[in-house]
């Protein structure tokens, strides 16, 4: 192989691990996303939890209604 077929060898090597950087990125973008999404909820259930009835009452909240959304799992899917 002369120099041009060695560097256009290379090329395509470093093209394809750009390519799987960027999947990896898109990835670990995807999952973190999904971590964020988990924490707000259960920080919101931790919170819904933790109200008294006035203030579920200020936010339009029932006592029933704020007991089934800390006791109600999270739907997880992969479109959001």
């Amino acid at each position: 192989m002369n120099t041009l077929s060695h560097t256009l060898a290379f090329a395509q090597i470093g093209a394809g691990f750009g390519r799987v950087a960027a999947g990896l990125r898109h990835t670990a973008g995807a999952l973190f996303a999904q971590w964020q999404h988990a924490r707000r909820v259960r920080q919101t259930q931790k919170y819904l939890a933790e109200m008294d009835d006035h203030m579920l009452a200020d936010l339009g909240v029932s006592r029933a209604q704020a007991v089934f959304e800390v006791d109600h799992a999270p739907r997880w899917s992969a479109k959001r």
